[in-house]
């Protein structure tokens, strides 16, 4: 098992990438990451066990204050956006999280 470190994954974005995703929120839901691998065999009721919730793409740590990528594979798509739009951007917020010198 790796960690990658998504306190630096959003100190090593451009300054400009940064402001984009200020006060843009994903709908995180438990099964998303067993539905993108083909396991979908869940009853109604399991479904709903597990509402999506909305999380921002980017947090301040409590302690520290410092900012962090708020994103993973529970991710399925950014609010008010195409949710293909929002699948690629967040494909490509995961891509660079997790490049070898993040994790």
């Amino acid at each position: 098992t790796e960690f990658c470190d998504m306190r630096a994954a959003y100190d090593d974005l451009p300054e400009d990438f940064k402001k984009e995703l200020q006060g843009l929120r994903a709908e995180h839901y438990a099964l998303n990451s067993r539905f993108i691998l083909g396991d979908t065999d869940y009853s109604e009721s399991q479904r709903n066990a597990m509402p999506p919730v909305s999380w921002p793409l980017v947090r301040t740590h409590a302690g520290s204050g410092r900012k962090f990528l708020f994103i993973g594979a529970h991710a399925g798509h950014i609010e008010g956006r195409p949710v293909a739009e929002g699948r690629m951007l967040l494909a490509e917020l995961l891509e660079h999280a997790t490049q070898r010198k993040l994790v």
